[in-house]
């Protein structure tokens, strides 16, 4: 690029930024998606190697329905890309619904644990929603519970 002067230092930098911005946005996107999500695996994976022995069973299983969750999403690029076998594609769902299954006993208290208080779990349209549109609250739980006191 040194010896690229003036208006073509500029032209060529105009070609970057678009296929940067606009032809490959897809590829971008995508991968900023995916390192993002190995932070959180590796430090969700870190934290619970960390966690006390009683927790870590039900965390490590927290774990893995957030990662069957991430292959599901995007299943037809691990699939096309030959990175999960067809049969284990097939088996997610199982494994998903085995896990929902197992960590649902436990769901209050993990809620509990991770700091999910019960106006968190509720939608205003679980409560009174009437009451909820019967003024402009523009979406906001604050008016509504202080209406409901």
């Amino acid at each position: 690029m040194s010896n690229v002067k003036g208006a073509d230092k500029m032209a060529v930098r105009a070609a970057r930024f678009d296929l940067w911005s606009k032809t490959e946005q897809d590829l971008v996107q995508a991968a900023g998606r995916a390192y993002s999500e190995k932070l959180i695996s590796d430090v969700c994976a870190e934290k619970i190697s960390a966690a006390d022995a009683e927790l870590q069973p039900i965390l490590k299983k927290l774990y893995n329905l957030y990662l069957i969750t991430i292959l599901q999403e995007d299943i037809t690029f691990f699939l096309t890309n030959n990175l999960i076998t067809r049969r284990a594609a097939a088996k997610l769902r199982d494994d998903f619904n085995r896990l929902n299954a197992e960590i649902a006993p436990h769901s209050l208290a993990l809620a509990e644990g991770f700091g999910i208080t019960e106006e968190m779990l509720s939608a205003p349209i679980a409560r009174d929603w009437e009451l909820y549109n019967s003024y402009n609250n523009e979406g906001e739980m604050s008016e509504y519970e202080d209406l409901a006191r």
